[in-house]
């Protein structure tokens, strides 16, 4: 198993956060915001399997959802609120910031 790095990024205002992998939930948080200064919401880990997972994030309360098939040893996953749409980006693992 290994450990991936989630960072809630920008635009998150007391939102509910639900992480799945390969369709299990792997974690929720509630009433997430996005800290001004700092621009992150919240980083969580979860555990992902030896080979390739699918990561689904849903912010329940404003009914957004998306996935990311990753594969390899993925270090991080960005995630921000961005005109009204959840967006996923890989990162490198260098990105924390807490």
């Amino acid at each position: 198993m290994q450990e991936l790095l989630i960072i809630l990024q920008g635009g998150f205002e007391e939102d509910n956060v639900t992480v799945t992998v390969n369709g299990k939930q792997a974690r929720r948080d509630t009433e997430l915001s996005t800290h001004p200064m700092l621009g992150i919401a919240a980083e969580v880990a979860v555990e992902l399997p030896a080979r390739g997972a699918t990561i689904g994030v849903e912010v329940t309360n404003r009914g957004l959802a998306g996935t990311v098939k990753l594969s390899g040893k993925p270090k991080s996953l960005l995630v921000s609120i961005e005109d009204g749409h959840l967006v996923l980006r890989e990162g490198t693992g260098r990105e924390a910031f807490l």
